[in-house]
């Protein structure tokens, strides 16, 4: 029997969830799938994957080197105007040798991540037996350029996943693709294995040690929006004096929300300790999740919030986190950027009974139960018929 080729590719300039989301779900495939037959190719453009060498191998996940713009490791890809620059080097030193693999290696299904309009242009002008998954995450900006190239390349897309029934309608409403080839397909999240493992990992933080804690997670970004979350904690500290507030993340706002912190006098109170590997152990000594972002994708500290048995409270943004809360059915929302909802909703959470927590807890585990890379693979293979 011949074997089914499944190639992957996701560039990336900064290291964002999606990479987490590509490395299980390629994982997902290796694990679970019962064929021998099965060959799994991660597409490692310019040495963007080097980085997550040791655990790719430790998963049995192939890789293939397209041998291109490898110089772009050691250029400066923050802010806008950089980041646009090398997505243009990206494709331009990348087009003739993805043309080549995929004559060449001819797999049976491509699934592109991120920096997808290089895959999506070649599939388009060129013919090939090759299936097209396009996946995309978070919250698309489609823009004018972005239509054009999905509106264009369409016809050759074999699939498009997205993580929300919310993104699905969005994309319906544009009508850039075939209704019926828009899946939704939750993000490959939890690996619950490993999870149990690293909650347990001993913290040296006397900060989680007196207090209830609400915990954020996120780049100090102004998507993320920390400053209307200091801001607002500074009243809720004044009510609830046993309340501290960790913020856990590095970003170009750092200094600015340090600076709040300082001129708001709460240093005791509030504490940014930059990006952290593990996530899990401090979850376990916090109390509350919270999250105040402008938009997000499908808010997967969210999600680790509730494995781990938190309470949650979060902005009605785009996209996703609506449909998993539901009408505060399995924590509570607020309208974003709304500084009096914000506290409202807090003070509900915070006066939680048991029986109140318990029951949006139990809910809200169930539905993370989605999140798993069990429930990713069993949607995914439906697709790639394996």
């Amino acid at each position: 029997m011949n074997s089914k080729k499944i190639f992957i590719w996701a560039p990336f300039t900064s290291k964002i969830g999606t990479i987490r989301n590509v490395i299980n779900s390629s994982y997902s495939l290796v694990k679970f799938s019962k064929s021998a037959n099965l060959n799994i190719k991660l597409i490692n453009v310019f040495g963007e994957w080097n980085d997550f060498s040791d655990e790719i191998e430790k998963k049995n996940i192939k890789t293939v080197d397209l041998n291109s713009a490898k110089f772009i490791n050691n250029y400066n890809k923050e802010g806008f105007l950089k980041s646009r620059i090398s997505y243009i080097i990206i494709f331009i030193s990348s087009f003739f040798p993805l043309l080549k693999l995929i004559k060449k290696e001819k797999p049976n299904y491509l699934i592109i991540h991120l920096i997808t309009s290089l895959p999506l242009i070649i599939l388009t002008l060129f013919s090939f037996k090759t299936n097209l998954i396009l996946s995309i995450a978070g919250h698309p900006k489609i823009n004018f350029i972005r239509k054009i190239i999905w509106k264009l390349s369409s016809k050759k897309i074999f699939k498009i996943i997205c993580p929300s029934n919310e993104l699905r309608e969005i994309l319906i409403k544009h009508n850039l693709f075939d209704e019926s080839k828009i899946i939704v397909i939750q993000d490959p999240h939890l690996f619950v294995k490993k999870i149990n493992i690293l909650k347990k990992e001993k913290l040296n933080e006397n900060f989680l040690e007196n207090g209830k804690i609400l915990i954020s997670i996120g780049r100090l970004t102004k998507q993320k929006n920390y400053h209307f979350l200091i801001s607002n904690f500074n009243k809720i500290q004044l009510k609830y004096k046993d309340t501290k507030l960790l913020i856990i993340g590095d970003g170009e706002e750092k200094f600015f929300l340090n600076n709040l912190i300082t001129k708001l006098k709460i240093e005791d109170k509030v504490k940014i300790i930059g990006y952290k590997k593990n996530i899990y152990n401090y979850l376990k000594k916090s109390n509350y999740y919270i999250s105040t972002s402008k938009w997000e994708g499908s808010s997967l500290a969210m999600i680790d919030a509730v494995f781990l048995g938190l309470p949650i409270l979060c902005s009605n943004c785009p996209t996703g986190r609506k449909e998993f809360i539901n009408n505060d059915e399995r924590g509570f929302l607020f309208i974003e950027g709304d500084n009096e909802d914000f506290l409202n909703k807090f003070e509900k959470m915070y006066n939680l009974d048991f029986s109140q927590f318990k029951t949006k807890l139990v809910k809200a585990k169930k539905e993370s139960k989605k999140f798993t890379l069990l429930s990713h693979y069993s949607r995914l293979s439906n697709i790639l018929d394996i």
